[in-house]
């Protein structure tokens, strides 16, 4: 189901340090809708969100998506998208845009010169989403979480796709 879009100023993105037993549960509910088997489980998310960072993203204080990220080790430059979504009858309202770009100005805030990620080849939306922003492709790995997963591995360099300076 596709509404009418979301004016980006209604949308509220927050950081989650310490999620509650409740919202926890809520966010693996969420997370298995949108990924599966690989989506994260409570005790990932607990994890996520005091190592790295999970930010969500609200509408009319319900949430519309979510999205976990890490510092990368090797390129500490840079952070990881482990999971970012947007739940289904929120999607096609304009919310994936306006809270990816949120994320990757928190990023840069944190000194982050950009961001990676991986994309299941049949996820056309998510792909179109993420080249429009300033994803490029960097790799294709076939079996990536096991197989018959195969994933693509996408960058977005600030400086190279649209975060120059202030944002």
């Amino acid at each position: 189901m596709t509404g009418s879009p979301v004016d980006p100023s209604d949308l509220v993105v927050t950081r989650v340090v310490r999620p509650g037993h409740d919202l926890l549960v809520t966010l693996e509910e969420y997370d298995l809708e949108a990924f599966g088997p690989t989506g994260l489980r409570t005790y990932d998310l607990a994890v996520m969100a005091r190592a790295g960072a999970v930010y969500l993203a609200s509408v009319d204080e319900e949430i519309a998506g979510s999205c976990q990220i890490l510092r990368t080790l090797d390129e500490s430059e840079f952070f990881y998208i482990v999971g970012f979504y947007v739940r289904p009858q929120w999607q096609g309202r304009g919310i994936g845009r306006a809270f990816l770009m949120e994320v990757a100005t928190k990023v840069k805030e944190l000194g982050g010169q950009g961001l990676m990620l991986t994309v299941a080849p049949e996820n056309a939306p998510a792909i179109r989403l993420y080249r429009s922003t300033g994803f490029v492709d960097e790799a294709f790995i076939p079996d990536f979480y096991g197989d018959g997963h195969d994933r693509h591995i996408l960058r977005w360099r600030f400086d190279e796709g649209g975060l120059h300076g202030g944002v």
